[in-house]
């Protein structure tokens, strides 16, 4: 191990140490996660924000405490940025570059073109790629000592660790989320309320994305228009889930908005998965079959999709699924909560000696990375008749 990477460990120990100690005071675990994980760094940030939803992992009141996290710190100032923007760019821009957000991969800034149009700059802060390469072999070691200790249990540790590190190297890929934001923009274009801005590829690089500038609210859109846009938001994940297969898994507020007229727009697109024709289709199929009541069916999908250990006990399984299903799963998203069904969902397959395939648990994830909204701002929609049209195209395709 090197000098920095012993140095950034004994960091990372005191402030853990020092997070620690708060708990025990003032036994606040959502404040404490919250003012810890931005001194941790990045890939720590990240992991918190990622862990908020994994309802297959972790006691959902964990989730709810990594949910206060937020990626809000201070931009790089554009003078220290204009020496990485191409110099097209610089020669293309009509008066000042002005700061418009900052997270801890990447900060975004707003500037006008002498053609008129109105772009966001999102450039990667430097060294981060670094700072997270070298957090992740030191996490990767830690988890290989709990995994063999069995600190957390039977939890796979390596693989969990793995799975995050790739979501992370994920959202430090500006080429992959390039794709990702035109394969939204695109799958996306027949439906009028959801918006994904254009990208204008001929500034882009690894290190900036430039795109069009989406007049995003300063506060958030309430009444009828918080409505439309949170109702035409839940459409365009069905779309991805039942049709498109390739899901944005990262609608938080902090990247989907409700404009004033209603529209929802959809923004970073860094944490984006394509799924298996067979996947989507199978995800499709649960849908359906958890709509109409029928658990033996839903049961069927799961262990056709779960990885079965040597211990695993698929009619107990069964059985447990036909009983969580006939505890109703129909309504409206006030009477259905998909993160007590979620969590009962996963702890049911782990019970039962299954774990989840990857590709069934991030349909799962998108959902409820949205629910939040929903209840908040329409629990009178029927999250599943919302979703019946797409559910039947899909499963015909």
């Amino acid at each position: 191990m090197t000098a920095g990477a012993v140095l950034r460990a004994l960091r990372i120990i005191a402030v853990l140490a020092g997070a620690v100690l708060r708990l025990a005071l003032t036994r606040s675990r959502a404040d404490t996660i919250a003012s810890t994980m931005p001194r941790l760094g990045p890939t720590f940030l990240k992991a918190a924000q990622l862990l908020s939803t994994r309802v297959d992992l972790l006691p959902a009141a964990v989730c709810r405490g990594l949910a206060h996290v937020h990626d809000d710190l201070p931009p790089i100032p554009v003078a220290a940025v204009l020496p990485r923007l191409p110099r097209a760019l610089l020669d293309s821009v009509d008066g000042d570059i002005v700061p418009a957000a900052a997270g801890s991969i990447a900060c975004v800034y707003r500037a006008k073109l002498v053609d008129g149009r109105v772009v966001a700059i999102k450039v990667r802060r430097p060294g981060v790629a670094v700072v997270i390469a070298r957090d992740l072999v030191l996490v990767t070691a830690l988890a290989r000592l709990a995994e063999r200790f069995r600190l957390l249990g039977g939890m796979p540790v390596v693989a969990v660790v793995a799975e995050l590190g790739a979501a992370i190297r994920q959202q430090l890929d500006f080429v992959a989320e390039v794709v990702a934001l035109r394969a939204l923009r695109t799958n996306l274009g027949a439906m009028p309320d959801v918006c994904v801005p254009e990208v204008f590829g001929e500034h882009c690089t690894a290190d900036v994305i430039v795109m069009e500038h989406l007049p995003l609210p300063r506060g958030r859109t309430g009444g009828d228009a918080a409505r439309q846009a949170t109702v035409a938001a839940l459409r365009a994940v069905y779309q991805m889930l039942f049709l498109d297969g390739f899901v944005h898994c990262d609608l938080h507020p902090g990247n989907l908005y409700a404009l004033p007229d209603g529209r929802a727009v959809i923004v970073d697109a860094g944490f984006c998965r394509r799924l298996t024709d067979s996947a989507r289709h199978a995800f499709a199929t649960f849908f359906y079959r958890m709509s109409r009541g029928d658990g033996a069916a839903c049961a069927d999908v799961v262990l056709a999709t779960a990885r079965a250990s040597a211990s695993a006990d698929p009619e107990g399984f069964r059985a447990r699924m036909i009983r969580l299903i006939d505890g109703g799963t129909r309504g409206a998203v006030g009477e259905f909560e998909l993160v007590p069904f979620a969590v009962e969902l996963f702890a049911m397959q782990r019970e039962h000696g299954f774990s989840a395939d990857p590709e069934f648990v991030f349909p799962v994830l998108s959902l409820i990375v949205l629910e939040g909204t929903l209840r908040q701002t329409c629990p009178e929609v029927d999250f599943q008749l919302e979703a019946l049209p797409f559910v039947l195209r899909g499963l015909m395709t």
